[in-house]
């Protein structure tokens, strides 16, 4: 299964399969959420970025990213 991005972590190929597919799925939702912020003119700060990849690593559900402490004037709407 291939595997790159520009701001998140490789996914480990020797994961099992499924949790392989569960990665990708959680990395195209975050690599979205990226690219939707970029075009609305906001910069990915690197502690969301973080935050981004313990979702993709299973560490945080959406639920638990959104609850997410961030310095005031961070916008963390998830769409």
């Amino acid at each position: 299964m291939e595997n790159s991005s520009k701001h998140f972590a490789p996914i480990d190929p020797d994961l099992p399969e499924a949790e392989q597919v569960a990665r990708t799925k959680r990395q195209q939702h975050a690599e979205w959420g990226v690219a939707v912020s970029r075009l609305g003119g906001l910069d990915i700060e690197p502690e969301l970025l973080q935050e981004l990849q313990r979702y993709i690593d299973g560490e945080l559900s959406l639920e638990e990213l959104v609850q997410l402490d961030y310095p005031p004037g961070v916008p963390t709407q998830v769409y």
